[in-house]
């Protein structure tokens, strides 16, 4: 059974620990700086203007309302980088777009990181373009990058390719848990806290309670955090059903 109980509301946030994962319901503008050092950060904030545009609904909506926040500009971008690079000791995986991949590589390096070349991550059939009229987007991107600490961690993979039972996201915009677990086991060890500023319905959560990691998740829309609350009790509940050691050996899709 997993240890889940609340730990108090104040105007900025309310607070969620279960087993080793605290969890913030606020905004990360705002809790950022009352935040322990971590050892990763693995994170997958909004994506670009144009990448939001592409999810409006076909009735009209503003993609901000369908998926639960705003498009994140280079600025916000270059803010989140030097937030991240204060407060973590190890890797940064940061997920992102096409648009915003090469602005957030160098918005990592100039706050002292090594950045690679971002990674793909390929979901086949991910999306269909209806209108027909050119390629669909199967592709995210993830932007890593190191101190001169991990310079000796060793080879990691150059990509992800989604394989079968990938399609299990709680909420649009979310990630496969697949997913989550093979960059968890990627980039941090077992016992590693990690950190998520924009939690969603909690995967990197999962993806820790599942890897034996430790976590801190902060997401500002109240549904999103209750699902993830959900999930990640459900995950330390179901853990030990689980192989643990890294996903991408056992039950991920081809490397690329």
């Amino acid at each position: 059974m997993s240890d889940c109980h609340k730990c108090g509301k104040t105007n900025m946030s309310e607070e969620v620990t279960i087993g080793d994962c605290r969890l913030i319901l606020g905004d990360c503008r705002e809790v950022l700086p009352t935040l322990p050092m971590v050892d990763a950060v693995i994170v997958d904030p909004p994506y670009s203007k144009r990448c939001h545009a592409g999810h409006d609904s076909v009735a009209g909506v503003a993609s901000s309302r369908v998926l639960g926040y705003s498009a994140l500009s280079p600025a916000g971008v270059a803010d989140l980088a030097a937030e991240y690079a204060m407060l973590c000791r190890g890797w940064i995986v940061w997920m992102t777009d096409s648009e915003l991949a090469l602005a957030v590589r160098r918005a990592l390096e100039s706050v002292g990181r090594y950045a690679f070349a971002p990674l793909p991550f390929y979901q086949p059939g991910r999306s269909v373009r209806l209108s027909g009229d050119g390629p669909c987007s199967w592709t995210d991107w993830i932007v890593v990058a190191r101190t001169k600490a991990q310079s000796k961690w060793g080879t990691l993979p150059g990509g992800y390719v989604a394989g079968p039972g990938w399609n299990d996201k709680a909420r649009m915009g979310g990630k496969p848990t697949h997913l989550m677990r093979a960059l968890v086991s990627d980039y941090s060890r077992p016992g590693d806290l990690v950190l998520d500023t924009h939690m969603g319905a909690g995967t990197t959560g999962v993806a820790c309670a599942l890897e034996g990691r430790r976590f801190i998740g902060v997401e500002n829309d109240r549904d999103a955090f209750d699902i993830a609350c959900e999930r990640i009790d459900n995950a330390y509940r179901q853990g030990q059903m689980f192989p643990s050691g890294p996903i991408h050996k056992q039950e991920q899709g081809a490397l690329i």
